[in-house]
């Protein structure tokens, strides 16, 4: 099922109600619910995303959960680029980088993810 896009505070998600709604960039916003959340993206940034990583077992139509779909689109997107701060920028893309090697190994090439223990680019 589609969503609108932004969500907002009480609207449905595939976790639940949305309890909280933070922007990570013009196209993508967090979530979370009572029980779970994850990473919102619009339709527009969603096409712009490669075919295998639009959906996984547990992400779909735009929705990416926080465990570790979220990293996909944060890498494909380039979404460190919208933190406020660029120390923590570096922190969530090394942490997305960490998160596509270990449950998503598939897409490594894809999103650019050197293999563990070698340094990017």
């Amino acid at each position: 099922m589609l969503y609108s896009f932004p969500p907002t505070r009480g609207s449905s998600s595939p976790w639940g109600a949305i309890q909280t709604v933070d922007p990570l960039g013009p196209e993508v916003v967090s979530v979370t619910t009572a029980s779970h959340g994850g990473l919102r993206v619009s339709l527009t940034a969603l096409a712009r995303l490669p075919e295998p990583i639009r959906q996984t077992a547990h992400s779909r139509d735009g929705w990416f959960e926080e465990d570790c779909d979220w990293a996909l689109p944060y890498l494909a997107l380039g979404l460190d680029a919208f933190e406020a701060d660029a120390a923590r920028g570096a922190e969530v893309w090394a942490a997305a980088i960490k998160t596509v090697q270990r449950w998503h190994p598939q897409h490594m090439a894809l999103l650019d993810v050197p293999p563990e223990g070698q340094a990017n680019g």
